[in-house]
C-alpha cells in the first residue's frame, strides 16, 4: 500500500500547466478559422429544406430539420462561444460549451454521419473541460495533470489505431503505393505538388514510411521524456505536410493546437522561460 500510495502520489503530482494557456488559444483560434469557412455552407449543407442526409443512429433529421435563419443563428451562438474560449477567464469553459452544443447540434440535425473530426472535438472538448483552461497566470503555475493524461490516451489511440490500421490491412503504405494514390485523390488531393510528388517513388516511399513510424511509434515515444519532444516534432512535420498537400478540413490545425499540452512539462516550463528571457514584457515574464 506505501507504494502503490507513492506511486500515485508522484504520477498525479502537479506539473506545469503553461501548456493549456497556449492550447486554449490556438485550439480557439483554430475553431474560429473552422467555424468561419462553415459559413457560407450553412444554408445548402446544414440547413437545405429538401435534403436530408440521414445517417447515424440518432436521426434526429426525422423529426428537426433547421430553417437556414435557425441554422445561422445555431451558427452564431457558436461563434460567440469560441470568442469566450479565446478571451479565456471565466469565460473560457462557458465559451466551449456554447460552441460544442451548437456545433454537435448543427451536424446532429442534418443527420450527417460522424466523422474522425467529430469524434476527436467530443474527446478535446472533454478534456479541455476538466483541464483549467479558465484559471488565470497558468504560465506561472503547476496543476493535475489528469487531463493531460486524458489527452495522451486520446492521441495515443488516434494515432495507434491508424497507423496499426494502415500496417495491418493497407500493406501498400509500406512501399507507398497507397499514399500516391491519396495524393492524386480527386476529392481531398491533387494539387499541382500533390501530384508531383506522387510520381517520385523514393520520396513517397519515404513519407510513407515516416507516417507509419510516427503514427505507431507516438504512443511510446511521448512517455518517453527525451523523446517526447522529438515525436511531436515528428507529429508537426507530418501535419503540416497533410494540410499543404491535402483538403483535410479542420482537423490537422485542431490537433497541434494540442500539442503543447502533450509537451512534457518540464520540457515546456523550460521553453517558456527561455523565451520569456527574451522578451518579458510581451509574454508576461
Amino acid at each position: 500500500m506505501p507504494l502503490s500510495r507513492a506511486l500515485l502520489d508522484e504520477l498525479f503530482r502537479p506539473r506545469w500547466a503553461g501548456g493549456w494557456a497556449i492550447s486554449r488559444v490556438l485550439f480557439a483560434l483554430a475553431a474560429i478559422d473552422a467555424q468561419i469557412g462553415r459559413f457560407p455552407h450553412v444554408r445548402d449543407a446544414l440547413a437545405a429544406p429538401t435534403i436530408v442526409f440521414n445517417a447515424g443512429p440518432a436521426h434526429i433529421a426525422d423529426h428537426v430539420l433547421f430553417s437556414p435563419v435557425a441554422a445561422w443563428g445555431v451558427w452564431g451562438l457558436g461563434f460567440a462561444g469560441l470568442f469566450g474560449l479565446f478571451r479565456g477567464g471565466s469565460f473560457a469553459k462557458p465559451g466551449l460549451w456554447v460552441w460544442a452544443l451548437s456545433y454537435a447540434a448543427l451536424v446532429a440535425g442534418c443527420g450527417l454521419n460522424v466523422r474522425v473530426p467529430e469524434r476527436f472535438i467530443v474527446w478535446a472538448v472533454v478534456a479541455l473541460s476538466v483541464a483549467p483552461i479558465g484559471e488565470p497566470g497558468l504560465l506561472k503555475k503547476d496543476a493535475s495533470p489528469f487531463a493531460r493524461y486524458l489527452l495522451l490516451v486520446v492521441f495515443g489511440s488516434l494515432y495507434l489505431s491508424t497507423g496499426l490500421m494502415k500496417s495491418l490491412e493497407e500493406p501498400h503504405w509500406w512501399d507507398g503505393t497507397a499514399l500516391a494514390y491519396d495524393l492524386v485523390d480527386r476529392w481531398h488531393a491533387g494539387g499541382p505538388l500533390a501530384v508531383f510528388l506522387s510520381g517520385q517513388p523514393i520520396l513517397v516511399w519515404m513519407a510513407s514510411v515516416y507516417t507509419l513510424v510516427f503514427e505507431v511509434g507516438f504512443v511510446f515515444a511521448i512517455l518517453w521524456p527525451r523523446w517526447s519532444k522529438w515525436v511531436l516534432l515528428m507529429g508537426v512535420g507530418m501535419h503540416l505536410g497533410i494540410g499543404s498537400l491535402m483538403d483535410i478540413g479542420p482537423l490537422g490545425a485542431m490537433v497541434l493546437s494540442l500539442y503543447p499540452v502533450l509537451l512534457n512539462p518540464e520540457d515546456g516550463r523550460r521553453l517558456w522561460r527561455a523565451l520569456a528571457s527574451r522578451s518579458p514584457a510581451r509574454l508576461g515574464a
